[in-house]
């Protein structure tokens, strides 16, 4: 009987401890503009609908890090139903003061199907972020000392269509 009031006194006392995580917390990190060129449209494939757009011209800005993005930088995304596009981003960033960070993110544009097909056909611009939904999460890699800070940084970007074939990102470090 003793054995029997002690566990129930132990899971008692262990249970109605309340453990609580961190709250989440987020800063700025910078805007990212990028202007597309029109898609390659590789088609149908296993997964989807696999469209290629490369960037023509990009500038990273913000109080922590400015530059341009390279144009070897791009999007392999892919249609993967009528209101869903992924997204796969790989770019480098030259920042004003010469040191390259590689960004990489995937995430999803998702909306109804006819303001999903507005945004593929390059008028997203025509649409309220509010309808639709824009997420990213970038990761990165430099060697750079000035900027190592962000091989260990968690990130999400929210996007939006300002105009015909450009993209901006709002990304923000997650604390």
């Amino acid at each position: 009987m003793k054995k029997v009031l002690f566990l129930a006194a132990f899971f008692s006392a262990y249970f109605s401890v309340q453990v609580h995580a961190q709250e989440l917390k987020s800063e700025f990190l910078f805007d990212l503009e990028i202007t597309v060129d029109p898609p390659q449209a590789i088609g149908p494939v296993l997964t989807g609908t696999r469209l290629i757009f490369p960037f023509k011209e990009g500038a990273v800005k913000s109080d922590k890090i400015n530059g341009k993005i390279l144009n070897c930088s791009g999007e392999w995304g892919l249609v993967t139903d009528p209101t869903t596009f992924k997204m796969d981003v790989r770019a480098t960033i030259k920042t004003d003061d010469g040191a390259l960070i590689y960004i990489a993110y995937t995430g999803y544009n998702y909306a109804t199907a006819e303001k999903s097909a507005l945004m593929r056909a390059g008028k997203g611009n025509e649409l309220s972020p509010d309808e639709y939904y824009f997420r990213s999460v970038p990761v990165f890699e430099t060697s750079a000392p000035k900027y190592a800070w962000l091989n260990h940084t968690i990130a999400v970007g929210v996007g939006r269509f300002p105009s015909p074939g450009k993209l901006i990102y709002r990304i923000y470090a997650i604390k």
